[in-house]
C-alpha cells in the first residue's frame, strides 16, 4: 500500500508539472496560400532514340581486317570495318571466266550452230523437192507414153508410188524442220540463256559479297562496339576475329535525339500521363540539367527482376529536348515527372495532416480556444506541403502532432 501511494504521488507531481507554466505549448501552423507542384520521382536509362545496328553482311563467315575505334564520331559514308576478301576475289575471277564461256556458248548457238543445222536441213529439203519435181515430170511423160502404148501400166504405177513416197519424205522433212526450229533449238537456246543468267547471278552475288566486305556508316553517329560470342567468349570484336553472317558487331547511336526509358510503380500510374513535363539529371553528370516530356506509358503491368513478384511496374518513355552537349548512352538518369501544379491554393505542411485509413484529419484551433479534429479534402502534394481543397480556410491554425 505504501508503495502504491508513493507512485500515485509521483504521477500527480508529473501531471501537475506538465500542466504548469513551464510546459511547452503545442506547435501550430497556419493555412496559407501559395503555388505547388506535384512531382513523381523516376529512374531510367539514357538511350538514343535511333540506333543503327551494323551486322555482318557477308554470307557464311568473314575475318575482320579493319575496325573503327570505339567511341569514334563518324559521318554517313565513313568506313567502319573491312573484312578479308581474298577468297571472294578469287571466286569472282573464276566466275567472270564462267560468265564469258556461257556468253560465248549462247552466241555460238544463236549465230553459228543452230543456223548451220537449219541451213543443212533446208538444203536437204530443197534436194528432196527438186527430186519430187523431177519425178513428177517423169510421171507425166510416162502417162503420155502409156497412152500411146509405149509404156506398160505397171511401170506408170511404180512411178506413181515412187513419187508418193518422195512427197511423204518431203512432209517428214518439213515436220523435222519445224520440230527442230520450234523445240530442239528453242530448248538448247533456253538452256544456254539459263546458264548465262545463272552465271551472271552468281557473279553479281559474289560482287555484292565483295562490296559487303567493306562496311560503311549508313548514318552519322558514335561508333560503339557490341559484345557478341566470339571463339567461346562473350566480348566485343577485334581485328582478326572470325564473325558470322548477321552478327551485329557495331551500333551507331544517333547523338541528336535521346530518350529515357524506365519503369514506374502502379501506385504512381494515375499521376503519370503522356505529355507531362520532366526534369532530369544524369547520375554521372549532376551539373547537367535535362528537360523533356513523357512520351508513352505502357499499358500492361510487368514484374522486375530485382523486385518482388507482387509488385507491378509500367514502362515509361521520356522524350528529351535537344541536348546542348552530347552524352554517352546508357547513363543512369534521375528524373522528376510533373504530375500536377496549382497556383494560389491553400497549403499546409505534410506533417499537419493525419491519415486515418483513406480519410485526412487535421487538429484545427478555434479562434476562441479549443481544438477539434476535422476531416479535410486534399489535392496535390510535394515533398513538404499538401494542398487543402476543402475543410479549412486561409489563416486557420492547425496543431502539429
Amino acid at each position: 500500500m505504501k508503495n502504491s501511494a508513493g507512485w500515485l504521488a509521483i504521477m500527480g507531481v508529473l501531471l501537475l508539472g506538465g500542466c504548469g507554466p513551464g510546459a511547452e505549448a503545442p506547435r501550430r501552423v497556419k493555412v496559407v496560400r501559395g503555388d505547388i507542384q506535384m512531382m513523381v520521382p523516376f529512374h531510367g536509362e539514357l538511350e538514343a532514340r535511333h540506333v543503327e545496328r551494323i551486322g555482318v553482311g557477308v554470307q557464311g563467315s568473314a575475318v575482320l581486317a579493319e575496325l573503327v575505334e570505339e567511341g569514334a564520331r563518324v559521318e554517313a559514308g565513313d568506313r567502319l570495318a573491312r573484312f578479308d576478301a581474298t577468297q571472294i576475289e578469287q571466286d569472282i575471277a573464276r566466275q567472270e571466266n564462267e560468265l564469258v564461256r556461257a556468253r560465248q556458248e549462247l552466241e555460238s548457238l544463236e549465230k553459228a550452230e543452230l543456223p548451220l543445222e537449219l541451213l543443212e536441213l533446208e538444203s536437204k529439203r530443197a534436194d528432196i523437192q527438186a527430186e519430187i519435181e523431177a519425178e513428177a515430170q517423169f510421171l507425166e511423160s510416162a502417162r503420155g507414153l502409156m497412152a500411146r502404148g509405149l509404156m506398160a501400166e505397171t511401170e506408170v504405177q511404180q512411178q506413181e508410188q515412187k513419187l508418193a513416197a518422195l512427197r511423204e519424205r518431203g512432209r517428214q522433212w518439213d515436220t523435222r524442220m519445224t520440230l527442230t526450229r520450234e523445240h530442239l533449238h528453242a530448248a538448247r537456246l533456253a538452256k544456254a540463256r539459263a546458264a548465262l543468267e545463272a552465271a551472271e547471278r552468281q557473279r553479281d552475288f559474289t560482287a555484292r559479297q565483295l562490296a559487303l566486305c567493306e562496311v560503311r556508316a549508313p548514318v552519322g553517329g558514335v561508333a560503339t562496339r557490341v559484345p557478341l560470342p566470339v571463339g567461346g567468349e562473350y566480348r566485343t570484336a577485334h581485328v582478326g576475329d572470325r564473325l558470322f553472317h548477321n552478327q551485329v558487331f557495331l551500333c551507331l547511336p544517333d547523338p541528336t535525339e535521346h530518350v529515357v526509358r524506365g519503369y514506374i510503380g502502379e501506385a504512381e500510374l494515375p499521376q503519370v500521363r503522356p505529355g507531362s513535363r520532366v526534369t532530369a539529371v544524369p547520375a554521372a553528370f549532376p551539373q547537367v540539367h535535362l528537360s523533356g516530356h513523357v512520351e508513352t506509358v505502357g499499358g500492361m503491368a510487368q514484374t522486375r527482376p530485382d523486385q518482388p513478384v507482387w509488385r507491378k511496374f509500367f514502362p515509361v518513355v521520356i522524350a528529351l529536348d535537344p541536348l546542348d552537349d552530347s552524352l554517352p548512352v546508357g547513363l543512369s538518369v534521375r528524373a522528376e515527372i510533373l504530375a500536377g501544379e496549382a497556383t494560389d491554393v491553400l497549403l499546409l505542411p505534410r506533417e499537419a495532416v493525419e491519415w486515418r485509413g483513406t480519410e485526412a484529419i487535421v487538429r484545427r484551433v478555434h479562434p476562441h480556444g479549443g481544438i477539434d479534429d476535422i476531416p479535410i479534402e486534399t489535392g496535390l502534394a510535394d515533398a513538404a506541403r499538401v494542398q487543402i481543397v476543402s475543410g479549412l480556410a486561409a489563416g486557420d491554425s492547425v496543431v502539429l502532432p
